[in-house]
């Protein structure tokens, strides 16, 4: 799986303004929720629970873009990707969740996408 870049931090911005009403509150619950004195593992933890809630909602408002995303991830056309048993989707999933830079990754541009909506 490639690194990100920086057409990744617009890719999941529009993600989360496709988010709305209830899946954007959820979202706002769990960052707020992480606030506090937490253990690294705590953190960590609640980092992948976005991560995961993040894509679980773009799914639900924008498969097409989701897929393409995970294809060029993957460093895949996406034809290439659909192509792919089953399971590799669950892996690209499994990999962003478990990657490091993507808890701050997907912190930070939810960060910028909160700016972007009060603005």
């Amino acid at each position: 799986m490639r690194q990100y870049r920086v057409e990744d931090v617009f890719t999941v911005v529009d993600f989360l303004s496709n988010i709305a009403g209830a899946s954007g509150e959820s979202l706002r619950t769990l960052l707020r929720s992480g606030n506090g004195n937490m253990s690294e593992e705590e953190a960590e933890d609640r980092g992948i629970e976005l991560v995961l809630l993040v894509l679980q909602k773009a799914y639900s408002g924008c498969k097409d873009k989701l897929i393409a995303w995970l294809a060029s991830l993957s460093e895949l056309s996406v034809d290439e990707f659909m192509a792919k048993p089953p399971e590799t989707v669950l892996e690209v999933i499994e990999e962003i969740s478990n990657r490091k830079e993507s808890v701050s990754f997907f912190k930070r541009a939810f960060a910028l996408f909160k700016g972007k909506e009060s603005s």
